[in-house]
């Protein structure tokens, strides 16, 4: 698996172990194709409440055929790194135009693409907090208080 794949798979997992984070993964099915300018493509599924990443094509059509099922994520590993990093949040990312979504019209037919997109974000935010979560605890047992 690529580099910046295994980082955001590492990362975004997170979301789950937080105690919002599986009901907020059952909310949409989706996959999320990252193309991406500097290194190689992945994809992250989200079904059912769980998440996989993996390297490559996801084979679906976020154009034309298959695009009430995925969403296509154009940015650079740079910008995800930043991201899982916490370096940049990933609506600035976008409002700077080093993050894209496509394609741009309805997620489905009652859904709205903007709803994905705010999951999507919704998803990174749960994963912060979980890191932070978990490195506090590791901090306070440093300190040998409960």
């Amino acid at each position: 698996m690529g580099d910046t794949a295994r980082v955001f798979r590492e990362f975004i997992t997170l979301a789950l172990a937080h105690p919002d984070g599986p009901a907020l993964a059952r909310t949409f099915d989706r996959t999320f194709q990252f193309e991406l300018t500097d290194e190689a493509p992945f994809y992250m599924t989200i079904q059912g409440g769980q998440i996989a990443v993996a390297e490559g094509d996801s084979g679906l059509d976020w154009q034309y055929r298959d695009w009430e099922r995925v969403t296509c994520v154009n940015t650079s590993a740079q910008v995800l790194r930043d991201v899982a990093a916490g370096r940049r949040l990933i609506s600035e990312a976008f409002f700077n135009h080093d993050l894209g979504f496509g394609p741009r019209k309805l997620a489905s037919r009652h859904i709205n693409q903007s709803s994905i997109v705010a999951w999507l974000y919704a998803l990174v935010r749960l994963a912060h907090d979980q890191a932070q979560r978990a490195a506090h605890q590791r901090y306070l047992a440093e300190l040998g208080v409960d």
